[in-house]
This record gives C-alpha cells, sequence and structure tokens, in this order.
C-alpha cells in the first residue's frame, strides 16, 4: 500500500515539474515587451520586479553553493543534476552514502544528515594543504 503512494506522489511531482517546465517555456516565448506589459497591467513596476527577481535567484544560488561547500567539507559528493524540487524545497543524496540533504528557496533553510556528519563512504579523508609563506 505505501509503494503505491510512493509511486501516486512520485508520479504527481513529476505532473507538477512538467507543467512547471511547461509554464517557464511559455514565458520564455513571449516578447519581453508582452511581458512589462502585463506586470504593468497588473500594476506592479517592471524594474521593481526584475530586481526582485534577480535578489531571489542570487539568493538561491548562494545557498546552494554554501551548501554545496559545506558537503563538499564534510566528504560527501552530490550528484549538481541531481537536486529535484520537491514539497518543501530542494533535495539531492550524496551519491556516496545516500545521505539526505535539502534546502529552501524562501527561508534559506538547510537540513538533512548530510550536513551532520562525514561521509562514511568516503575513503578519502579530507585534509587542507597550508601554503609555506615566503619570505
Amino acid at each position: 500500500m505505501a509503494e503505491g503512494r510512493k509511486m501516486d506522489k512520485a508520479n504527481h511531482d513529476e505532473r507538477l515539474e512538467k507543467v512547471m517546465n511547461q509554464l517557464a517555456d511559455s514565458v520564455f516565448a513571449l516578447p519581453d515587451e508582452a511581458i512589462v506589459a502585463e506586470v504593468s497591467e497588473a500594476g506592479f513596476d517592471p524594474d521593481e520586479e526584475a530586481a526582485h527577481t534577480r535578489i531571489v535567484l542570487c539568493e538561491a544560488m548562494q545557498t546552494l553553493e554554501n551548501v554545496n561547500s559545506h558537503l563538499s567539507n564534510l566528504g560527501h559528493t552530490v550528484d549538481p543534476n541531481g537536486w529535484y524540487r520537491g514539497r518543501s524545497g530542494y533535495h539531492n543524496t550524496c551519491v556516496n552514502c545516500g545521505s539526505f540533504v535539502s534546502f529552501t528557496i524562501g527561508t534559506g533553510e538547510v537540513r538533512g544528515e548530510a550536513l551532520e556528519t562525514r561521509c562514511h563512504e568516503n575513503g578519502q579523508y579530507m585534509t587542507r594543504r597550508r601554503e609555506a609563506s615566503r619570505e
């Protein structure tokens, strides 16, 4: 019974992602003038909306970079193309040990066991080199 619910959720998530991609494609297909006109008709300032969108995207990218850096420092490796959008943010797992990690764009919240422990399947120990100063 639980497996059937998993398949339904997977199918639902897949369909939802497909719809979201189709919506994004339709926006990309619109000429800039049409987008500006729609935003203006809705009572918003197009320049302010563009600036806000840039900020949200930059914050999301910074959060992703921070998560990837933290995971790397703990010896975890995630597939950069393996991030998938779920109900509560973006999710991925370590390709070595399978530890879970996720982050939410809106809140910047990051969570998961991969952020709390070193990768136990990674055979390499992380060592940092110190550069000798030359005088």
